[in-house]
């Protein structure tokens, strides 16, 4: 994909403006465009690496208008991140979840049908809600069994 003069023109100045917005300085920016792209100039960004720079930039909490679409794919900026999916698979195996039980959990956490919409916002909603429920559980473990009438079982 190649870009017009104009059009990158835009994307470079809404970079430089995302990144005065987020307080980086000059040397700041450089380093995290080095990190995210291995080229510290922005004119040295590819097309689509100086699109990713000014999406990520975004995600970061820069409050610019990008032209065009976000990134498809399923793996854009509101999508949950593979460390929050990891995070629900080890709660769901430590508390013997099944998929079925996490669909209804999530259901009723977040009022999404299937962990596959999930949001980074309702990813964390779902992690926290897992964690309390094994908390409770540790907490109950600890107890020991009490019948009804108050005798220890």
């Amino acid at each position: 994909m190649k870009l017009a003069p104009e059009r990158r023109r835009l994307l470079l100045g809404l970079a430089h403006r995302a990144a005065a917005q987020l307080g980086m300085d000059e040397d700041t920016r450089r380093a995290a465009q080095m990190a995210y792209a291995g080229k510290a100039s922005l004119r040295d960004f590819t097309d689509g690496q100086l699109i990713g720079w000014c999406w990520e930039l975004k995600r970061r909490g820069a409050d610019i208008g990008i032209p065009g679409p976000p990134p498809k794919g399923g793996v854009g900026w509101e999508r949950p991140t593979a460390a929050q999916w990891a995070e629900i698979e080890r709660l769901m195996a430590q508390l013997g979840l099944t998929e079925a039980g996490l669909t209804g959990f999530v259901r009723r956490t977040c009022g999404v049908d299937d962990p596959r919409f999930l949001t980074r916002r309702g990813a964390t909603e779902v992690i926290s809600g897992l964690r309390r429920w094994q908390a409770q559980r540790q907490r109950h473990a600890g107890q020991r069994a009490v019948d009804r009438a108050g005798r220890m079982a």
